[in-house]
């Protein structure tokens, strides 16, 4: 009896199944995972930056001076607005460039580096005339968002 019980041998079961490597599909998906952090990385790493550059700043500046605007307060604004064309001429050429510049030359050379070709000559006088102005309210507003729109554009 015993010689047919060591005869016998023990049922081994179904190997497990392995874990590695794993289905196309699961690679498929970690990748898709992994770019989208990526990707949110660098979104959120961007916004980051913006937030923090001078560009920005500008633009929130821009958009205050466009409320104002609105409110009526057009020459104040255009005082604004030069002193600001001119900050962005001096950081994005050299200030030996831009910076002696006044009058007339002042927006010939703006129209000169403008890439949008906006016309400073004639719609961008108000920027030499209003801070030597007496206060007045004669400055029509649509010229007025017409310049914070040119410089938003500039700036971008």
């Amino acid at each position: 009896m015993n010689n047919l019980l060591d005869q016998l041998y023990d049922i081994e079961g179904i190997d497990p199944i392995n874990w590695w490597p794993l289905a196309p599909g699961w690679w498929v998906l970690i990748l898709f995972l992994a770019l989208s952090l990526l990707g949110l990385v660098i979104y959120y790493y961007r916004k980051c930056t913006f937030k923090n550059s001078w560009q920005y700043r500008i633009l929130n500046q821009l958009s205050h001076l466009e409320q104002n605007s609105k409110k009526g307060e057009t020459q104040p604004t255009l005082i604004e607005l030069s002193e600001l064309i001119r900050r962005i001429a001096i950081h994005q050429y050299s200030r030996i460039e831009c910076a002696g510049l006044e009058g007339k030359s002042w927006l010939r050379w703006l129209k000169n580096h403008d890439p949008y070709q906006f016309d400073w000559e004639t719609k961008g006088k108000y920027l030499i005339e209003a801070p030597y102005a007496p206060s007045y309210k004669g400055i029509p507003n649509e010229d007025v968002l017409g310049l914070i729109k040119a410089i938003r554009k500039w700036v971008k």
